[in-house]
Order: structure tokens, then C-alpha cells, then sequence
């Protein structure tokens, strides 16, 4: 039996639905032929020993916020048509890092450009 752990930050979607870059949250096994296979990839996908859980022995999940790789997608594919994994898996809802560092200069911008206006009024007429 294998389960998928899911909390609110996390989605299940389709396995046929998983894109490069997709964040690939923990999914339990006990299938060591899985262990070989995600070994072999090289990618982002890493096997971890489960020490909480006495009936699953394993579990995978993406080692970065990079996500996977397009090997690993195929890989994850062959694995859900097979029937070692699921049809779905939970992965992280994520938010992409290049509008948020924009958004923050531009609020700092705009913040500091707002408060040396004041600071310079205020000081000026003192």
C-alpha cells in the first residue's frame, strides 16, 4: 500500500501532468527496485530511508527547489504506467523566485524613495 503525504502547501496532480521543474513531495514505498531506478537517474529526485514509519522503507522527493529533471519526468512516467507508483503524486506549490526579488526591490524602491521625501521635508523645515 503506498500513501502520499499532503498539507496545505501541497497539490495532487496526474503523474501524466508532471513537468520539468515540478517539486515532487515525499512519497513512500517499500519497492527497492524504485530505489535503483531514481538512483541510476543522477537528477534532483533522492531516496531517503524512512525512519518514522515501520512499514514503508523508503521514500523519494526532490532534493531542491530546483524540481526534477526531464529524465526523471520520463522516468516517474515508465514508473506510474508500470504500476510501482501511483497515477498521482503530491508536489509543492511553489512561487517562482525572479517576480518575487523584483516585486521586493520595487517595493524597497518605491518605500525608500517615499520615506527620504518625508525625511528631507521634515528636516528642511526645521
Amino acid at each position: 500500500m503506498k500513501y502520499l503525504v499532503e498539507s496545505t502547501l501541497n497539490k495532487m496532480i496526474p503523474v501524466k501532468d508532471i513537468t520539468e521543474g515540478t517539486i515532487v513531495n515525499e512519497y513512500y514505498f517499500n519497492n527497492e527496485y524504485i530505489c535503483e531506478l531514481i538512483g541510476e537517474a543522477d537528477g534532483n529526485l533522492r531516496i531517503y530511508k524512512n525512519n518514522d514509519d515501520s512499514y514503508f522503507k523508503y521514500y523519494f522527493k526532490s532534493q531542491s527547489a530546483g524540481g526534477i529533471i526531464a529524465e526523471e519526468v520520463y522516468l516517474l512516467k515508465i514508473m506510474s504506467v508500470q504500476g510501482f507508483i501511483s497515477d498521482e503524486l503530491s508536489v509543492k506549490i511553489s512561487f517562482p523566485f525572479a517576480p518575487a526579488i523584483f516585486f521586493g526591490l520595487l517595493i524597497a524602491v518605491v518605500y525608500g524613495d517615499i520615506v527620504m521625501l518625508f525625511t528631507k521635508n521634515i528636516f528642511l523645515v526645521i
